[in-house]
């Protein structure tokens, strides 16, 4: 899967625009050959040949040279050099960094992890980060240049001034810097939400699946959502978005929550405040979301009150978030809606709920949230960015 995919309209000369025409078709899969590249682009076989020397002078394209059939040039197998480009990918899985380099094709090259306390603060969260940059940077391959860092987190954000404001696993750490922090180390420096990315990816690997609205729901240690439409997730302004699980709700009361709060949804119906009750039952759960979808499939959750409570307060919140944005599809990732009888109880449940009249109610459907997703579409915008970089120019 090639993360890259380009936009002409950044290129201002028509050579420039030639090169990312066939690198496209030659990175996608469409063009192995200088025959097919004309053949698809309509450009002429001289236009072709100029262009195809100059993508494997930068090294974004290998031409293997065949045996010749006859007079003329020995037919060539055009490709697509993945390891021109590199990025790292910092996020967040349990209580843990983990850290991905990708190559243009979303290959992980190398990866690292460091483990977290939940007493972590922001000159701890800062040495980690900073390691993890370094590290990945460091086992860049030979040859390979590296584009930078993003960072994929889950929280509160401000995109537009990379800061991480707020992690409710790490209730120590306030408002980190990771432009400052990251750029000395492998900058440039990007930052996102998990869930953009996650959605960003799911739309590229099957893009006639999402015409139109599409709402990602993560129900797991936190609670967010994000929004994407024909694919483009919703960041407005670059700052916070889809905190879902911030949203304040009379009947939770006094309930403490870590953004400082009182009463909001996932203090009712987040793991971080469920755990403590479903490990009365089943001491064995531990933090990690993975461990616990496959633990939760087998065990009878809608025998704990506070699972029922949390699944109609939480079908509620989506209905209402529905009546905000519209979508036509929804879709609920994590731990808890891996429980086939729970997840069956959800969907009635947001059904029950019902839409303004003259509307559907959008589709629901279930998925396991995936890391390779989230690594993917975090590392595409950076890549793409670095690739177009390499196009530009004289040549």
């Amino acid at each position: 899967m090639a993360l890259a995919s380009l936009d002409e309209s950044v290129f201002s000369t028509a050579h420039e625009r030639d090169r990312a025409r066939i690198y496209g078709l030659v990175a996608a899969g469409l063009a192995q050959s200088r025959a097919e590249a004309g053949r698809l682009s309509g450009l002429r076989s001289t236009t072709v040949s100029r262009v195809v020397a100059d993508l494997v002078a930068r090294r974004l394209v290998v031409e293997s040279i065949g045996e010749t059939a006859g007079r003329g040039r020995p037919a060539g197998v055009l490709l697509a050099n993945a390891r021109r480009i590199g990025g790292s990918v910092i996020h967040v899985v349990s209580q843990s960094l983990m850290g991905a380099l990708v190559d243009l094709n979303g290959q992980i090259i190398a990866e690292r992890a460091v483990a977290l306390s939940a007493e972590v603060d922001n000159a701890a969260m800062s040495r980690a980060m900073c390691g993890l940059a370094a590290e990945l940077k460091a086992a860049t391959p030979l040859g390979m240049a590296h584009a930078g860092t993003v960072v994929s987190l889950s929280g509160l954000l401000d995109l537009r001034e990379k800061r991480w404001l707020m992690a409710s696993r790490w209730p120590r750490m306030r408002n980190l810097d990771i432009q400052a922090l990251l750029d000395p180390v492998a900058g440039p420096v990007e930052i996102c939400r998990n869930l953009d990315a996650e959605l960003r990816a799911r739309v590229a690997r099957d893009p006639g699946r999402f015409s139109g609205g599409t709402l990602l729901l993560h129900w797991g240690w936190g609670i967010g959502l994000a929004h994407a439409v024909d694919g483009e997730p919703l960041a407005p302004a670059g700052g916070p978005f889809g905190e879902i699980g911030h949203w304040r709700f009379s009947v939770l009361g006094e309930r403490r929550c870590g953004c400082g709060n009182t009463a909001c949804l996932e203090t009712g119906a987040a793991l971080w405040a469920l755990l403590p009750i479903l490990r009365g039952h089943w001491p064995e759960l531990d933090e990690d979301e993975a461990d616990l979808a496959e633990r939760f499939s087998s065990r009878d959750l809608m025998s704990v009150p506070e699972i029922d409570a949390a699944a109609r307060i939480l079908a509620r919140a989506l209905a209402n978030a529905c009546r905000l944005l519209f979508p036509q599809r929804v879709i609920v990732s994590g731990p808890l809606v891996a429980n086939a009888r729970l997840w069956a109880h959800f969907d009635a449940l947001f059904r029950a709920e019902g839409a303004m009249e003259g509307l559907a109610v959008p589709q629901l459907t279930s998925v396991r949230a995936s890391q390779d997703h989230e690594i993917q579409g975090a590392a595409a915008p950076l890549l793409r960015r670095a690739t177009e970089a390499l196009l530009k120019g004289p040549g």
